[in-house]
């Protein structure tokens, strides 16, 4: 038998899909929403009823409150008092309240902008906080200079991050690019042209990410990795810095699960390129940088 409060938890927080719930009498949403209110202020809450709960907002407590407004404090003191994993979810339930509830968090991007950090690469939740990025600067309507600190910063973190994370940075820059035409003027500035008294002008200790004067700096960590000794990372950034306007966007979301081992296998199964035409459907042997040896003063 199952206490009330399992009850509880069942109906709040279902695990199993529920038919029409959108199509709940608004008496129904309301009483949803208090007992909702009532059990989120309440102390019990363990990390994984709590981390659950901020996954289903955005698909399944929202569409069944009637004023899924109520939710702006539970979701701003999650970002305040959680980890970094349930920050991006409380920020995702902020974004779904902004666009389709019309409310008003000026400090939405800033905060978003605070986690993209060296840490970010080594964590659990990477593949959805970039998935959800991904989402959050879609929109054109998005100012020039808070676009060019994202890309900027993803770009001079791209230096520090391990290897198999560099195509996935490389790409989402590709992406905000295309998307954001504006930012094109980073990858034609030359250098020179972004540096004063050989500092970038670029603010990277700024929080405000409309303040750090992105706009008027340069992408020159990729090009630096146009010189990658990895090829498939230097064919990324160099496609970036050959960017023309008719291009599309690419997908990332393969790349978002990529790790060492991953490479690693990718590497050892690729083709080797044969140098005769003919041959095109053989592999040939790997060359290598010496001369077996036959005796001892050969």
């Amino acid at each position: 038998m199952k206490t009330k409060e399992e009850k509880l938890i069942q109906y709040l927080f279902p695990t199993k899909k529920k038919n029409k719930t959108t199509n709940d009498s608004m008496d129904e949403k309301q009483k949803y929403d208090r007992r909702l209110l009532a059990f989120l202020s309440s102390d019990k809450l363990d990390a994984t009823l709590y981390r659950r709960i901020l996954l289903q907002i955005p698909t399944k407590i929202i569409p069944r409150m009637a004023n899924p407004l109520l939710l702006a404090d539970f979701l701003t003191s999650s970002y305040e008092t959680q980890n970094n994993a349930s920050k991006i979810l409380a920020l995702h339930g902020l974004y779904i309240l902004m666009t389709q509830c019309n409310l008003e968090y000026p400090f939405f991007f800033g905060k978003l902008y605070s986690l993209l950090t060296i840490d970010l690469f080594n964590a659990k939740y990477k593949a959805r906080f970039f998935y959800l990025l991904d989402i959050f600067l879609q929109s054109s309507h998005l100012p020039v200079n808070l676009i060019a600190s994202f890309a900027k910063r993803l770009a001079r973190l791209s230096l520090l991050i391990p290897q198999h994370d560099q195509c996935l940075i490389i790409t989402f820059i590709y992406n905000l690019i295309i998307r954001h035409p504006t930012i094109r003027i980073m990858i034609n500035r030359q250098q020179t042209q972004s540096i004063d008294s050989n500092k970038d002008i670029y603010s990277s200790k700024e929080l405000d990410p409309n303040k750090t004067n992105a706009i008027e700096s340069s992408l020159w960590e990729i090009e630096s990795l146009t010189h990658h000794h990895h090829p498939d990372v230097a064919t990324c950034a160099l496609t970036l810095m050959s960017l023309r306007k008719k291009n599309n966007e690419r997908d990332i979301h393969q790349l978002l699960e990529i790790d060492y081992d991953e490479m690693f296998e990718h590497d050892l199964n690729r083709p080797i390129r044969s140098d005769k035409k003919k041959d095109k459907t053989k592999n040939s042997e790997c060359p290598i940088n010496f001369n077996m040896t036959v005796s001892l003063f050969d």
